[in-house]
């Protein structure tokens, strides 16, 4: 026989399976309704104590509840009056509990009370208990300050930077507290060794962090080189640019629905609807349709391709796909015919410069550039005769890898009476302008990506994004006019402008591809260093000065001498460009060093949750200015020091909101009641909107902070409760790290699946928050979210295709699955690899879902057989033999029966006909007090019957704990007796049930130090 690990319970009512079917089960919670039990006075509690309660002890229970080590650390012979028994609520509500659940006296003890006895000391512990919590009611509890649990500080983190950066992911575990959560003050502490991890932590995420032009950023991974900072940025720009859509056939289509939107259904749709709905640019969208609809073009590939637009075909029976095959077949003929006119640029020399230099290359690149929406007249066959090229037309051979000398070169034209590009020699003067027109709205090209060290081989060099073409040097080169004129809107065209400038000020790019130019420009150099000691290498900032840059300027312009003015300009616009442009940044960093403290300031109020007073602030810039003056860092380093400062502040890492100096109990200052909020309901710190209403002094209003609930429980955000508030709840946190189950014997069991089953009950759990369902939905639901790996796991067939692409099933009973208790998550974590285990399916559901307590098993236990494969007898036989152990059978008969309900999943979820040793499955069970059921769907209506309170109990108890980081005490039972009594005519909607946690005054008040001592 094995057993979970035993978990202290909560302080709820949780009639145990003994009493669960009996009429005064019906009736246990007196208090909750108002019985006599929860109104008796002192002096009754100690009349009915030496009449009742003492001599039923002494009779019943001391002989064992004494001494040193008296089981399950129960001293009952302390018990002498009612004060001594009032003294540990804990010990008054296990008691009772024992007592209701039949187990004190156990069963195998030879003196057993009879039934009035037992009836007598049950309502005397009932009456002792609702005693004390009205004796306590109102006091908040002792909150301890304490540090942020790993989740909450990766949370905190994400939030703070915009970046899922983890960084406690070398961390050890938290540990639990007694009521099963690891965001209490009673397990989190901070030791010498874990302190050295936050440092380290907080350095790795200090080293994400990059200046911009105002204030700073972090990225997904360090940006501590200039190689790192240029990636993260080009990337970025290439991202902007794939999320534009510029297949034409998608803008013909788009066409084709506005023109039909009436017979589609959508007749008043706007050509900027369309544009949405076809996720398209409606920028680009309308220049599309006007020059498919606008004039009518005689001449030219515009005329032809309005000629296929009329023959699209109308819609016929509301068919929104008719017209692609045609929008396709326009979209051909644009690129083919483009292709063929798209200018080509020879490439420049001059006197002693061959082609390879960096002036002539980015002359180059600018005329490609600026002239994406031109076309090459000289392409067309006036009356079919190939027009002879000019001797400057010559372009290098594609291929020739950087060879630019003659010899390499190849006429650009086509082949003669091609039909695409013959025109009218009478017209030719008409034809151009049509052709002018179309490659106006049809670039060669919307933005170049790729560019490598030749220009027109485009088969090799894969990977240089962005790049100028340089062949061994790093150079960045722009060249996205087309898409930024026609496709993208006011917003996004300063988005892009900004990328690129970002790029050259947080990676230094001109500065860096100036200084290559320089160390690769040997001929130049030896000239320039010619009067420096030994020839040596000037430093980088001299490299880039003006003077030096002029200097280097008239070299090249010597060097040149003979060469075109073309060329001999391309120099000196080279050299004007790199002054301005690299000095330009400089000043931009100058300048915005201010912008930087201010976002350290801002960085700092946001992780301490407040508003910073003014020694916050002179201490941080005191901080700052320290490391630049005494240390000798730089701007930059020592803004990232700082950053570690605000990091490693208990400020940030410590939850210091609750015991002070005051004298009593009062409320959370709204900062404080801020935080508490957020942390209960994201794990995280609070929003710019929280943190408006604290400053505002509205918080504590009901209505606001209901209202607010109700919003952050909307945000994604809230997913961190799923995880950490259900995941620990449910024990399934760590299930991506679960190391029981034989991978060889269960080949489907793979890290996707796996981490599947993990997602499963987040996203329902989400969405219960989300969507505030009824907190019974977790039992009763019939629906469920999968993926791919979960769908085929569960024999589930969906549409989705992509390995994270998530479906919601509504009816998912179809299945076998529904709700949390079929979830493949719950039945693996506890099943023991090579079989099911009901007593630990059954132990999960009794203690998790019904709030039961559990007593640890004995020190011996028979085993049962590990390898269900090799099983002679069904594992439900085995399991009634094993009951037949005395010492076993009182606790087994508490859970077993719940969890061979589950005997239809196997040990890794799946729904099966048979074990593993080919036995016919049984899921049906007897229940404590002879209700019989089967399968998962018994369970439900056993639970829907008998055992429904119980559940709400448990769930409204962990919540509240979860909420007040804290184990439960006396005091919170009235709360849960409340909030039990409130939100049945709400129908137990999960933001009725925040609601009544986050306006009760458990989570409103806090002690204060004098309270503390005088308790």
């Amino acid at each position: 026989m094995k057993h979970g690990r035993f978990v202290p319970a909560l302080l709820v009512p949780a009639l145990l399976l003994a009493a669960a079917d009996s009429p005064s089960a019906r009736g246990a919670d007196n208090a909750r309704k108002g019985g006599t039990a929860g109104t008796m006075t002192v002096a009754q509690l100690d009349r009915q104590f030496e009449s009742t309660a003492r001599p039923f002890l002494q009779t019943y229970c001391v002989s064992c509840h004494s001494g040193a080590k008296p089981p399950a650390d129960l001293d009952l012979g302390a018990f002498a009056s009612t004060a001594d028994v009032l003294k540990d609520g804990h010990r008054v509500r296990a008691v009772l509990d024992r007592l209701k659940a039949g187990e004190m006296p156990p069963r195998v003890a030879k003196a057993q009370p009879p039934a009035d006895a037992r009836r007598g000391a049950i309502e005397w512990f009932e009456a002792a208990h609702n005693y004390d919590i009205r004796r306590n009611a109102g006091d908040p509890g002792v909150v301890l300050a304490r540090r942020l649990s790993n989740a909450e500080y990766d949370y905190t983190i994400r939030d703070l930077t915009g970046v899922d950066i983890r960084p406690t992911r070398e961390f050890p575990i938290d540990p639990s507290n007694s009521a099963g959560f690891d965001n209490s003050g009673e397990s989190l502490v901070m030791s010498p060794a874990l302190l050295k991890k936050y440092l380290a932590a907080a350095r790795d995420v200090a080293s994400h962090m990059f200046l911009q032009p105002k204030g700073f950023s972090f990225a997904p991974h360090p940006m501590l080189s200039e190689t790192d900072r240029e990636k993260y940025y080009v990337q970025q720009i290439i991202d902007l640019y794939h999320r534009q859509n510029i297949d034409y056939a998608d803008y013909f289509q788009a066409a084709w629905f506005f023109k039909h939107r009436v017979a589609l259904g959508k007749p008043r749709a706007t050509l900027a609807d369309i544009a949405t709905a076809q996720k398209v640019s409606p920028k680009y969208l309308n220049t599309v349709w006007t020059t498919l609809e606008g004039a009518k073009e005689d001449v030219g590939p515009a005329a032809r391709l309005q000629a296929m637009w009329r023959e699209l075909p109308a819609p016929s029976r509301n068919q929104p796909e008719a017209a692609r095959p045609g929008a396709e077949r326009m979209r051909d003929y644009v690129v083919q015919v483009r292709k063929k006119i798209e200018p080509r640029f020879w490439n420049l020399a001059a006197g002693k410069l061959d082609a390879r230099e960096e002036p002539f290359l980015i002359w180059k690149d600018q005329q490609y550039a600026t002239h994406r929406r031109s076309f090459d007249p000289d392409q067309l066959q006036v009356d079919g005769a190939v027009r002879p090229l000019k001797p400057e037309r010559l372009l290098p051979e594609p291929g020739s890898q950087g060879q630019f000398g003659p010899g390499h070169t190849v006429l650009v034209t086509n082949t003669p009476g091609d039909p695409d590009l013959v025109v009218s020699a009478a017209q030719l003067a008409r034809y151009e302008a049509a052709f002018a027109r179309f490659a106006s709205v049809f670039p060669d090209m919307f933005y170049m990506e790729e560019r490598g060290r030749n220009y027109f081989d485009t088969t090799k060099d894969r990977g240089r994004y962005l790049s100028a073409g340089f062949h061994n040097m790093m150079g960045y080169f722009r060249d996205d006019l087309p898409l930024y004129e026609l496709v993208l809107d006011g917003a996004q065209q300063k988005q892009l402008d900004a990328l690129w400038f970002d790029l050259d000020f947080v990676a230094n790019v001109s500065s860096r591809t100036y200084i290559q130019y320089y160390l690769f420009a040997r001929d130049a150099r030896a000239l320039m260093e010619a009067g420096r000691p030994g020839g040596s290498q000037p430093p980088d900032e001299e490299i880039t000065a003006s003077a030096t840059m002029a200097k280097l300027e008239a070299i090249y312009l010597t060097l040149g001498k003979g060469g075109s003015d073309v060329a001999l300009q391309a120099v000196r616009d080279y050299f004007k460009w790199a002054d301005t442009t690299i000095h330009a940044v400089e000043k931009a960093r100058r300048d915005a060093e201010p912008s930087h403290l201010d976002a350290l300031l801002d960085f700092a109020a946001r992780a301490y949750r407040r508003p910073l007073t003014p020694d916050d602030k002179q201490e941080l810039l005191a901080q700052y200015r320290s490391y630049r003056d005494k240390d000798g860092l730089d701007h930059e380093a020592a803004v990232r020091e700082s950053l570690v400062g605000v990091l490693m502040s208990p400020e940030l890492c410590y939850r210091v909101d609750l015991l002070d100096s005051a004298k009593a109990i009062r409320p959370l200052s709204d900062y404080e009641l801020a935080s508490r909020l957020s942390y209960f309901l994201w794990s995280s710190l609070p929003d710019k909107e929280l943190l408006a209403h604290a400053a505002a002094g509205d918080l504590h209003r009901p209505r606001v902070l209901a209202a607010q609930s109700r919003r952050m429980l909307k945000d994604p955000r809230v997913r961190g409760l799923a995880v950490e508030f259900g995941g620990n709840w449910l024990d399934f946190r760590r299930f991506e790290d679960i190391a029981s189950v034989d991978r060889t014997r269960f080949a489907s069991f793979t890290n996707e699946l796996r981490d599947a089953m993990f997602e499963e009950p987040a996203r329902f759990l989400t969405d219960v928050f989300q969507t505030n369902r009824s907190v019974l939905d977790l039992l009763y639901a019939t629906d469920t979210f999968v993926n791919p790996a979960l769908a085929k796991h569960y024999g589930i067939p969906i549409a989705a295709t992509q390995p994270n692409e998530w479906v919601h099933v509504p009816d998912a009973t179809a299945y076998g699955r529904g709700g949390l208790l079929p979830m493949a998550a719950f039945l693996t974590k506890n099943a023991p690899g090579l079989r099911t285990s009901p007593v630990k399916r059954g132990n999960w559901v009794v203690r998790n879902m019904l709030g039961e307590r559990i007593p640890p098993p004995p020190p011996v236990v028979p085993e049962l057989p590990s390898d269900e494969a090799k099983l002679d007898l069904p594992l439900r036989e085995m399991l009634a033999r094993h009951r037949a152990n005395p010492m076993c059978a009182s606790c087994h008969a508490r859970f077993d029966s719940f969890g061979l309900v589950f005997e239809g999943f196997g040990p890794v979820g799946e729904r099966r006909e048979k074990d593993l040793a080919g036995h016919a499955v049984d899921v049906a069970a007897t229940f404590p007090g002879g209700k019989d059921a089967a399968g998962v769907a018994g369970l439900q209506q056993y639970i829907r019957e008998r055992r429904q309170d119980n559940f709400l109990d448990n769930v409204f108890g962990r919540l509240l704990a979860y909420a007040l980081g804290r184990s439960l005490i006396t005091s919170d039972e009235a709360t849960i007796q409340d909030m039990h009594a409130k939100l049945a005519a709400t129908g137990y909607r999960f933001d009725s049930i925040i609601e009544s946690i986050v306006t009760s005054r458990q989570f409103l008040y806090k002690r204060g130090q004098e309270d503390l001592a005088q308790r």
